[in-house]
């Protein structure tokens, strides 16, 4: 199919788009709990004719296969809400009480459905395999991980993702080179001392005190690494003492370490070690260190970070399809695809000015242009076909 069938086709079924989405958005849930939109993602399947199961419990795949295809490219959206309380005056308002589609992935499945109704009716033309991907919990486990460990990307050879954004006007698309977002890996620490009177310091260790060395020592982990890398080390709660006037036998510390390069997030997390591990005991005292592992950095393929490029521009006009300037510091999960195989994740402009949709993602304002949505399925329809 050509550029302007596919556009022609993704534009004809606007209103059934839109009003998908509406649905979604009225019925928000939270990550593992997506029976709703599971079920009604399922339906739609159905519907279509395509094949399909459950994977890691709320998740579900589809499958297209093509005529004498040798590819196989997957599509995947992101399915779960946020634990936010709606404040949009709007009939499509959600009905879930304190949850809410506040970072669009109420559209992105909207939009992944959209694209296989469409090739559902063209299938006979198909050259490829598609691979359609409705995830769970995005915003909370990394729902991307029990997808894979059950199968979801078992002979695909490459992979399309996309993101709403807020940021940027509909009608146009965003891209990066390489790193799009950050890994990000939960960290724990335990200060340990000796308790003491507060008038008598020498009879004890005082956690507290190594606790202020620990922490300003810890930011020269990140001063000290290659100026040209970037590295975010955060403690976000320390909790420690008993009363004003007792010397603090332990303190707890937990944060966050985020980076963009796997290499990076390694050698922060050796030094971070090594410093928990010496400082303390150098002061009379003790450190232990427990690291949860979080989400992996987000790597585009650049070959099909090209792809993307032209076939936006072929649809949108080149003067619309962004370049990034910044890698994105927060997560996301599509990055443990990209870790199995080659893939790109792309910004989709739904910001309109005019129509007062301006809030940023994780607000309880947030909203879409709906225009938008046909725009991210003609998109994503030439992208499966061009690889």
């Amino acid at each position: 199919m050509d550029k302007n069938k596919i556009l022609k086709l993704a534009k004809g079924i606007s209103p059934w788009l839109s009003k998908v989405r509406k649905d979604f958005h009225m019925y928000p849930e939270l990550g593992m709990q997506e029976f709703r939109t599971q079920r009604k993602i399922c339906e739609y399947l159905d519907e279509f004719g395509i094949l399909h199961k459950k994977m890691a419990k709320t998740g579900v795949v589809g499958e297209i296969k093509g005529k004498n295809a040798l590819k196989t490219i997957a599509l995947r959206a992101d399915i779960d809400a946020l634990p936010i309380l709606e404040k949009n005056d709007v009939s499509y308002k959600s009905k879930n009480h304190g949850v809410m589609h506040a970072c669009g992935h109420d559209a992105h499945t909207t939009i992944l459905l959209g694209v296989a109704k469409i090739l559902s009716e063209q299938k006979d033309e198909l050259g490829v395999n598609i691979r359609f991907i409705f995830q769970p919990a995005e915003e909370t486990v990394g729902g991307a991980e029990p997808m894979i460990e059950e199968g979801v990307l078992d002979g695909v050879d490459a992979i399309f993702g996309l993101h709403v954004s807020s940021l940027i006007e509909k009608g146009s698309v965003e891209y990066r080179y390489k790193q799009m977002n950050a890994s990000s890996d939960n960290i724990e620490i335990e200060v340990q001392g000796q308790s003491a009177h507060g008038a008598y310091p020498g009879d004890g260790v005082d956690a507290i005190v190594i606790t202020a060395q620990l922490i300003t020592a810890m930011q020269t982990i990140v001063s000290r690494i290659d100026a040209r890398d970037s590295a975010v080390l955060t403690i976000g709660k320390i909790a420690g003492g008993t009363a004003h006037n007792i010397i603090a036998d332990s303190v707890k510390l937990t944060g966050t370490l985020r980076t963009l390069d796997p290499k990076v997030r390694e050698l922060v997390k050796e030094k971070l070690d090594v410093l928990v591990n010496t400082l303390p005991i150098s002061m009379g005292g003790n450190g232990i260190l427990k690291i949860g592992k979080g989400y992996s950095a987000l790597i585009n393929d650049d070959k099909m970070v090209e792809l993307v490029k032209k076939n936006a521009g072929d649809i949108l006009g080149i003067e619309n399809v962004l370049e990034k300037e910044k890698a994105n510091m927060g997560v996301e999960d599509f990055g443990y695809y990209l870790e199995k195989i080659p893939g790109v994740f792309f910004n989709l402009g739904v910001k309109n000015e005019k129509k007062g949709i301006m809030a940023s993602a994780h607000n309880e304002y947030f909203d879409i242009d709906e225009e938008a949505l046909h725009l991210g399925v003609a998109i994503q329809i030439l992208n499966v076909l061009s690889v």
